[in-house]
């Protein structure tokens, strides 16, 4: 069964990457996140007392657990597999690309055009898409693979903030959220959907 994810990164991939210290405090004082736990190379943080009023849960009942296992035995495969609400915080230095499975081609921003070949674009330029020019076979359009829009299942950035254990474009981050992360990081941020 496939992980889900709602993902916050900032808006421009080229925003310089954030300390996650730092932004797990950001996000710890407005009650988005509990202390960090570690386990087995693995650290998360448990949603905070706020988490519920910081995020918007669309649909009649959502379905969603909270509380990491009690077992500990259980808790790596808990994480693994988003059975249960938790954020992890990653940052790199160089931009990174996180993709849904099962995305759809990304679309060129000036003709809308669907970028076929885009996974063998991005595949040969990594470790840094971002400084890689793309052509648009359709309008002629010059730019970067940063560029294509993917439609909130794919996106580019070096700090990522993953909200495992919910189901696809079920949660939405709500104004405040989004609101302190561009305060703290100086740019704005928007979110996608993953299935991992």
């Amino acid at each position: 069964m496939p992980a889900h994810k709602l993902i916050l990164l900032p808006a421009d991939p080229q925003a310089a990457v954030a300390n996650a210290q730092q932004l797990a405090a950001c996000l710890q004082a407005i009650g988005f996140i509990g202390e960090a736990i570690t386990y087995k190379h693995t650290t998360f943080y448990p949603v905070g007392d706020n988490f519920l009023q910081l995020v918007t849960f669309l649909g009649c009942s959502p379905m969603i657990e909270l509380d990491p296992p009690a077992d500990s035995a259980k808790l790596a495969d808990a994480c693994r597999d988003g059975s249960f609400c938790h954020v992890e915080l990653s940052c790199y230095e160089t931009v990174q690309f996180r993709a849904d499975s099962h995305s759809r081609p990304p679309r060129c921003p000036r003709c809308g055009q669907p970028e076929t070949a885009w996974k063998e674009h991005i595949t040969r330029q990594v470790p840094n898409p971002a400084n890689t020019k793309w052509s648009c076979h359709g309008c002629g359009y010059d730019g970067k693979l940063t560029d294509l829009v993917f439609r909130k299942t794919a996106g580019f950035g070096k700090t990522f903030v993953e909200i495992s254990g919910e189901h696809p474009a079920e949660a939405v981050p709500g104004e405040r959220l989004l609101e302190t992360l561009q305060k703290f990081s100086d740019c704005p941020w928007h979110y996608i959907y993953i299935s991992v």
